[in-house]
């Protein structure tokens, strides 16, 4: 009798291996809780330490003026954020999300400070930049040569456009940046959906500068700060080349 034996498909179990790998491997490059926690708390200190200086350039003293919080408000929701609160604001939330993120998941400072870089310099100091150089040129451009004529709507498009400019041109210098401060060959990291989605709240600054003095920069003033809690926490929660 003779004994007959399958044979065994070996590319199933292959491919079973690599998905396993490959899961094992997104989950080692996820952040932790205590982490997570971390980068949040880092985030909020820093944009709030910002926004209590910011503040102090409106009167705001601190702690004496928090014994009237009702004065504080109304003085809060007049204020109209310009491009060095932004950078201010997205400066002080950086630092504070690698600090709180490097707390408790210090191997991985370098990967959440290049992650810094890119966010500050390719998301903020250079679109900031391009958004307030932007709307600038539409007013030379309207004063020298009255053309274009200076209208809100002219004045955001002018912002924006300049914002994608920005955007663009920060991430290839902040890769630049990264690549000869830490001595890499390879640059960290391209443009993805992530930097364009924390562009929020350069497009209320656009809204804010393009529309001065009106009851809309006021309202888009106020997101700001809330936006700028985010670049703060991806920071942190950064691991590896993930």
């Amino acid at each position: 009798m003779t004994l007959s034996v399958n044979k065994i498909n070996t590319n199933n179990f292959t491919s079973f291996q690599r998905n396993n790998n490959n899961v094992s491997e997104r989950n080692n490059n996820k952040a932790k809780t205590s982490t997570k926690i971390a980068a949040a708390a880092g985030s909020v200190v820093g944009v709030t330490s910002a926004l209590a200086l910011i503040s102090r350039g409106h009167g705001i003293k601190i702690p004496s003026s928090l014994k009237n919080p009702q004065e504080v408000w109304k003085t809060l929701k007049k204020i109209e954020l310009k491009e060095k609160d932004v950078i201010q604001m997205a400066s002080s939330s950086i630092a504070g999300g690698i600090l709180g993120g490097s707390l408790t998941d210090s191997k991985n400072t370098k990967a959440k400070v290049k992650e810094g870089v890119v966010q500050l310099i390719g998301n903020y100091i250079v679109p900031t930049l391009f958004v307030g150089g932007g709307i600038k040129l539409n007013k030379v451009l309207n004063k020298h040569y009255n053309f274009p004529p200076v209208t809100k709507p002219i004045q955001f498009a002018f912002g924006f456009t300049s914002l994608i400019a920005g955007v663009v041109a920060g991430n290839k210098i902040a890769r630049k940046i990264n690549s000869n401060v830490f001595e890499e060959q390879e640059e960290y990291r391209k443009l993805n959906w992530k930097d364009w989605a924390v562009q929020f709240d350069n497009a209320c600054l656009v809204t804010s500068i393009s529309n001065a003095g009106t009851q809309i920069a006021k309202m888009a003033s106020r997101v700001i700060p809330a936006a700028h809690l985010i670049p703060g926490y991806l920071v942190g929660i950064k691991r590896g080349n993930n």
